[in-house]
């Protein structure tokens, strides 16, 4: 899904694209306990890589969320581009996220739920709008 907006950021960034464990093409064995696939051990999985590559500081992009249970706060500026489904959402996406996240930009956008793979050149447009917060 994010390979046209990896190529259009590799033109003047440095760019990692993971397989998550679990996801996409990747291996999934059973799991040995509930955090083998949690959010939190991935996230500990991209840190790890990051490091690992020489990046002890980075910007992530992804798709969907994670970061809510524990009550913590994203400090880090925050950019939230989120499908127009109107009522159907069922909350209020721009509330829910600002209460996570206090440097927050929130946007609804018509793209559909994979916009990374819709709307590559507008993602990437706002990844590097959010490189610049």
């Amino acid at each position: 899904m994010w390979r046209h907006v990896a190529a259009d950021l590799v033109a003047d960034h440095t760019v990692i694209c993971p397989d998550l464990r679990g996801y996409g093409a990747s291996d999934k064995p059973a799991a040995a306990d509930e955090a083998t696939y949690a959010k939190r051990t991935m996230a500990a999985d991209i840190v790890a890589l990051a490091g690992a590559l020489g990046h002890e500081r980075f910007t992530l992009a992804g798709h969907d969320r994670g970061d809510r249970d524990a009550g913590n706060q994203l400090r880090m500026p925050v950019t939230v581009l989120r499908q127009d489904w109107g009522a159907a959402l069922g909350f209020d996406s721009a509330a829910l996220w600002d209460a996570w996240a206090p440097d927050l930009r929130h946007s609804t956008v018509s793209y559909g739920h994979f916009m990374a793979e819709e709307a590559p050149a507008d993602i990437a447009k706002e990844i590097r709008e959010l490189l610049s917060r």
